[in-house]
């Protein structure tokens, strides 16, 4: 029951965790598109939001931090 238990939890943390992240992610469109659409050279500008975009994808729905271990993550 313990498992059961602990494995509704994990699921709960993932799910919120996707929700934070899919708002964080429609956060900074939002400030792109405006940045975007309100300077006339906007590229080195939209820089840093692109970077935090990609940083949050292949952590969250990439899992690039399990490339550190051996194994490929699976344990």
């Amino acid at each position: 029951m313990s498992d059961n238990a602990h494995g509704a939890a994990g699921l709960t943390a993932v799910i919120q965790r996707g929700w934070f992240t899919a708002g964080a992610l429609a956060i900074l469109t939002l400030i792109e598109y405006v940045v975007a659409t309100t300077l006339d050279r906007p590229t080195l500008w939209l820089l840093p939001f692109i970077v935090l975009k990609g940083g949050l994808i292949l952590e969250v729905f990439m899992h690039s931090s399990d490339l550190k271990t051996l194994d490929g993550g699976n344990a």
